[in-house]
């Protein structure tokens, strides 16, 4: 009989994120066309990306995106 899973939080949280299309076929190319390669390969690099920058960088990223959106809505009116 099946189990379930066990109380209380996760200690991870699921992130889904968009990427294009041919970054996507680059990516899972790069881990030998198998999905579970791929998901520890985008892990890694995003963990990389976040030891290696630093509070006021990620922070100028997040408000670039903000600004390319609104920029877009702008362009789209």
């Amino acid at each position: 009989m099946a189990r379930g899973r066990k109380a209380g939080k996760r200690a991870n949280k699921t992130v889904k994120l968009s990427i294009p299309k041919r970054l996507y076929y680059i990516l899972y190319g790069v881990a030998g066309n198998n999905e579970q390669k791929l998901n520890k390969l985008i892990r890694t690099i995003i963990e990389e990306k976040l030891a290696t920058s630093s509070v006021a960088e990620l922070t100028e990223l997040i408000e670039s995106g903000k600004k390319e959106k609104e920029e877009k809505a702008e362009a789209e009116e």
